[in-house]
């Protein structure tokens, strides 16, 4: 895992980008030295997960509307 600055980021985006998707290596943007951001390398999969795990939220989120038992809104 590599780490940069936004202000390396902004620098060198197309190298970062290349060096995340060569390398299949994630980097952490930096901001003041705390972590904001991360860029990895994604293929077609992975956003076909991500939407069915969006999908899947918020549907539990529209099925646990108006239930007013205090262990649905624990979890």
């Amino acid at each position: 895992m590599r780490f940069a600055s936004v202000a390396e980021i902004k620098n060198g985006l197309s190298e970062y980008l290349a060096r995340a998707k060569k390398k299949n290596e994630p980097i952490v943007v930096t901001h003041h030295g705390k972590p904001y951001a991360l860029i990895q390398p994604l293929e077609e999969g992975d956003l076909e997960e991500l939407e069915w795990r969006q999908l899947a939220r918020k549907k539990l989120a529209r099925a646990w509307e108006g239930e007013e038992d205090a262990l649905y809104d624990y979890l």
